[in-house]
């Protein structure tokens, strides 16, 4: 009598379950991908890939396995990178490919955050979701794209390098502006406006080593104050700056600053104002001493002289009695 070994049917599911998974894991690539999403972001921020899986109601993410890979061609020869694996409710870090250490993260949707991003990191990921009886494989690609530096304004009234200047003119200003800004992977536009109304910048621009630099030109002539924007734009990013002109036309005449001496230059004025005084003072005092004496001398000799008078009519009165 023959005995026939029975199948555990849960023990048969799993193993299903198990060679499907494996299947699509193998053969995912060689199909067309039913979805492709494209993810653009700049170098240096944070990129958010969607799985685009929602849980069902009632499910629990333990029940899922998600995979995370960026595809390697084949021609490398070499496994696809392993960017997330989360297995059981949660990551499993020593699968993961090392350029992804401490980087990547998902969230409850399963949405994939790569932080500090490079261009390296740019190319097509893909998302393997299984859950009991089900796999879903969802492409997304990942382009990584280099900033624009901030604008520069130059103008012929300023040399300095700065994001935002100003300038004071007492009459009619003619303006030469330059706005420059560097190397962006991807080919910009520029775009202006004076007080808030759109103007027109003479754009030029060149590609040097897969960079992009770009050079606006403006000329115009102003008495009043204005506000000019320069924006570089590339793609759905861009940058801007302002360049602030002030008008003024009530001019004055600069004031001096106060005049102030160096400390021996005032000393020496006052030594050789303190001589003057002397010498002014030692001429008046010599000028009365002389006239004083002068004086004197005078009224010596008029005594002498009425002596004299007396004397010569004494002598004659004598004379006569005789």
């Amino acid at each position: 009598m023959m005995h026939m070994q029975k199948t555990n049917p849960n023990l048969f599911s799993l193993k299903v379950f198990f060679w499907l998974c494996l299947f699509e894991l193998l053969h995912s690539n060689s199909g067309t991908p039913s979805q492709k999403l494209r993810v653009v972001v700049q170098e240096g921020d944070e990129a958010r890939l969607p799985c685009s899986h929602k849980i069902p109601e009632g499910s629990s993410p333990a029940y899922y396995y998600i995979y995370w890979q960026k595809p390697i061609p084949r021609i490398t020869k070499m496994s696809d990178r392993v960017v997330i694996s989360y297995k059981n409710g949660e990551e499993v870090e020593s699968e993961k490919d090392s350029s992804y250490m401490n980087r990547s993260k998902i969230d409850k949707n399963f949405t994939l955050s790569l932080a500090s991003v490079t261009v390296n990191d740019s190319g097509e990921y893909k998302c393997v979701a299984l859950w009991p009886n089900n796999v879903q494989t969802l492409f997304v690609h990942l382009s990584v794209i280099v900033p624009f530096s901030t604008p520069i304004i130059l103008s012929n009234l300023s040399s300095n390098l700065s994001s935002n200047l100003s300038s004071e003119r007492c009459d009619s200003t003619n303006l030469t502006l330059i706005c420059l800004s560097h190397g962006g992977s991807s080919e910009p536009k520029m775009y202006g406006s004076i007080n808030e109304k759109p103007v027109n910048w003479t754009v030029t621009s060149n590609k040097i080593f897969g960079c992009f630099n770009i050079t606006g030109t403006l000329q115009l002539s102003t008495t009043e104050n204005i506000l000019i924007q320069c924006s570089v734009h590339y793609l759905d990013f861009q940058v801007s700056t302002n360049y602030s002109l002030n008008v003024t036309n009530n001019c004055s005449e600069p004031t001096l600053p106060p005049l102030i001496l160096p400390f021996w230059v005032l000393i020496s004025s006052i030594v050789i104002l303190v001589f003057f005084l002397a010498g002014v003072m030692l001429g008046i005092l010599q000028c009365y001493v002389h006239k004083h004496r002068r004086s004197t001398t005078h009224k010596s000799l008029a005594t002498d002289e009425m002596g004299l008078e007396e004397q010569s009519s004494g002598q004659k009165s004598s004379m006569l009695g005789r």
